[in-house]
């Protein structure tokens, strides 16, 4: 999750970095105020890097990957952290209760398995498992595709499952969930074969299998 990295370590990188971006040479003036604002926070970051503390602020971290354009988890990993295992911590530590949890991929080159064929729109009308909705995938590629409105539904989130607050619903408890917004209509009369995410004042539940009209709508969603 964390790991200490030598000062002298983060300014070799730093400097690598700045040698990189010194090879291309600025062509108009918004490239060239981005070389400049470069080589001060280069220069900066370099003489103060030894009187810093062990920890960067997230400031910090988010000028680095904006100059040097890295992604927030190429710069978080410059200084030792590794957000992966920040997520898998969470889960250890939070897994019992439902909870909302991060969907960014921070790791963009890790190979993944991707849908390559979907099963028909009418089983995507009501809740199913992975297995029937995705019929074949395509293999080995980089978590960097998953990118643009294609591959997420405006207001969709996901859930982690709890161990423990959810075992009377139709999900497998420690599970993933992909969690979509329904229409007014539906918020008016909710189906009762489908599965939906509940919002209490102490946390989120999973309605339980053939849900009530007026428990759904009493507890709100």
């Amino acid at each position: 999750m964390y790991r200490p990295v030598p000062r002298n370590e983060i300014s070799d990188a730093v400097a690598h970095l700045r040698e990189l971006h010194r090879q291309l040479r600025p062509s108009n003036d918004r490239e060239r105020y981005a070389f400049e604002r470069r080589e001060l926070i280069t220069k900066n970051l370099l003489s103060n890097l030894r009187r810093t503390g062990d920890h960067p602020t997230l400031s910090m971290l988010l000028e680095v990957a904006d100059i040097f354009s890295l992604t927030i988890e190429g710069a978080h990993r410059l200084f030792g952290y590794d957000l992966d295992g920040i997520r898998e911590c969470d889960r250890r530590l939070n897994g019992g209760r439902t909870h909302i949890v991060d969907a960014v991929a921070f790791e963009r080159d890790l190979l993944v398995d991707l849908p390559l064929q979907l099963a028909s729109p009418e089983v995507f009308a009501s809740d199913g498992t992975l297995r029937e909705l995705v019929q074949s995938w395509q293999r080995d590629v980089p978590m960097r595709a998953l990118k643009g409105p294609a591959w997420r539904r405006p207001g969709a989130f996901y859930v982690h499952v709890g161990t423990e607050d959810s075992l009377g619903s139709s999900l497998p408890p420690g599970s993933m969930a992909l969690v979509e917004p329904i229409d007014e209509e539906e918020a008016r009369q909710p189906n009762p074969r489908s599965t939906y995410l509940l919002q209490f004042a102490n946390g989120y539940r999973f309605s339980p299998l053939r849900c009530v009209h007026g428990y759904l709508t009493s507890t709100g969603q």
